[in-house]
């Protein structure tokens, strides 16, 4: 039946899209949906192979960002979507320096609703989520879930059978949906899925769709989705994309155990990010039938890129259908769901920080349908976005909590079909990893390793390292990243050490150790 109504769902949108009349006699509904660990090219309208017929309609009938930018981890990616500051200056997890997107909007006359996963402290309904179903965990296993499920701030418990967290999440944001008509106000829903984020487990059906199709590995995967991403228009034709890291063996260098292994985990992720697009589609059918897709601003973002932690032994000759079969991430796989870019998730090199972001909004969009908009945007521009297109204040003060300003800027200059003017650097940190991007010129570091500094207007894949050649250019961009840290983010000053001049491969304790496990 799902995939029925998914199937339908994208008839039905390409309808909407295309012969809708803009109306903005009211103000929009807001869907804004951020997936988990989905790499740049993980669905079909960014290069993928993976079917996502729903999310690459609505990029069809909208528009898709090139450059917008998350933080590169989980946490604080979802952070610095809600208040429109980055994570450390929102108070981190106790967003105790902030209001969210749901305080403010219920504050202007909005149903605020929320499904999926929190990763912060307390709960959403103490943010201004009025309803929720979730789990509050940063992770949890898709069959069986946790003990830090909610609904509406009381502990849910999870079904022993026919439980599912990425279809749950929608079938309670669907219930949701119908009680705000209720109270006949605009409303706002945030969908957090927790897919494809590991443990990586899919459902029978799903996984069956993809058995097999990964057996000529990453290095002919990631080629393919180049040449695609190319085609599309997501990159130009002359950009010259990363090579396979050394950290990574080409494919046919590994041996026939670990090609099984390796296929099936990215088997598993292809079915989870199709079912995330299943999912997707359900909730648009439901605009549809409700006459609400016309004047819903959707927003869908991913929390980071892909990622690379290896952090199981190897499991052959298994399903990871069910609660008791898990898979882990890939480094490999990572670096191909990441094309073209380097690097991964925690890494403010592009690969860490580069989201498939798609906006569709047809009684308020003006961009072209189908448009590709390369100027550079941030999680922290999601709230005041909200607020302007709604026309709700977003406070200057609040009770128990001492706020500092919002970061972000609203974006709506660019879905008004407009350039976006005096857009401030963006300032990329988590944990040791540090990065700024000012216009064209991006300074990046490798866990607090020396400064890199790159063009990215003409060398997006951060292949040539300028800052031997540009000193006075690291030197200024170096003096901004402090400066940010120091009074915008309010760092302490052992954060903002110089980092080490090391020169050298870069590497992780939990990439991939190839070689070094066998199966058991």
């Amino acid at each position: 039946m799902k995939n029925v109504l998914a199937a339908a769902c994208v008839v039905l949108l390409s309808f909407a899209v295309f012969d809708a009349e803009p109306c903005q006699a009211e103000r929009p509904n807001f869907l804004v949906i951020m997936v988990d660990d989905l790499g740049f090219s993980d669905i079909g309208c960014y290069g993928s192979e993976i079917e996502t017929p729903n999310l690459d309609a609505l990029a069809s009938g909208g528009m898709r960002f090139s450059q917008f930018y998350n933080t590169a981890k989980c946490h604080s990616s979802r952070v610095s979507l809600l208040p429109g500051q980055y994570c450390i200056a929102a108070g981190d997890t106790a967003l105790n320096h902030a209001v969210t997107s749901a305080e403010v909007l219920a504050g202007g006359g909005y149903a605020t609703m929320m499904t999926g996963k929190w990763h912060l402290r307390q709960q959403p309904t103490d943010f201004g989520f009025q309803k929720y179903f979730g789990h509050l965990s940063g992770a949890c296993n898709y069959f069986a879930g946790d003990n830090t499920f909610r609904l509406n701030g009381e502990p849910w418990k999870v079904p022993k059978k026919g439980f599912y967290t990425t279809v749950a999440d929608v079938d309670y944001g669907l219930k949701f949906l119908d009680e705000a008509r209720q109270t006949e106000q605009p409303w706002y829903m945030y969908v957090a899925f927790n897919a494809p984020h590991a443990p990586l487990h899919a459902l029978p059906e799903d996984y069956a769709k993809y058995k097999g199709k990964y057996n000529d590995g990453w290095d002919v995967t990631r080629d393919k989705r180049i040449a695609k991403q190319k085609q599309l228009g997501i990159l130009p034709e002359t950009l010259k994309p990363s090579p396979r890291p050394e950290h990574v063996p080409a494919w046919s260098e590994l041996e026939p155990w670990r090609r099984d292994y390796e296929a099936n985990k990215m088997t598993t992720l292809a079915a989870m990010i199709d079912r995330v697009d299943q999912e997707v589609g359900r909730l648009i059918a439901n605009l549809i039938e409700n006459n609400e897709l016309d004047n819903t601003f959707i927003l869908f973002v991913s929390d980071n890129g892909a990622c690379p932690y290896d952090r199981r032994a190897p499991l052959l000759d298994v399903e990871p259908t069910n609660a008791e079969v898990i898979l882990g991430d890939s480094t490999g796989w990572s670096w191909a769901r990441n094309s073209p870019f380097r690097y991964y998730k925690q890494n403010q090199f592009e690969g860490g920080i580069s989201t498939p972001a798609i906006v569709h909004w047809p009684a308020g969009l003006k961009q072209p349908a189908g448009a590709i908009v390369d100027q550079p945007a941030h999680l922290i521009d999601v709230l005041p976005t909200l607020a302007d297109i709604s026309g709700s204040e977003v406070p200057t003060a609040w009770e128990d909590r001492k706020l500092r300003p919002v970061s972000g800027v609203s974006l709506k200059p660019i879905f008004d079909g407009k350039q976006l003017e005096g857009r401030p650097p963006i300032h990329l940190l988590f944990g040791a990893d540090r990065g700024l991007r000012d216009g064209d010129w991006k300074l990046v570091s490798f866990q607090s390793k020396q400064w890199e500094l790159y063009n990215v207007a003409n060398d997006r894949c951060e292949l040539d390292n300028l800052a031997d050649r540009e000193p006075e250019r690291l030197a200024a961009m170096i003096a901004m990243w402090d400066d940010m840290a120091t009074n915008v983010l309010h760092l302490p000053a052992e954060s903002i050490a110089k980092p080490k001049e090391t020169i050298g491969p870069h590497l992780h304790r939990e990439w991939t150790r190839f070689g070094k496990l066998g199966p058991r």
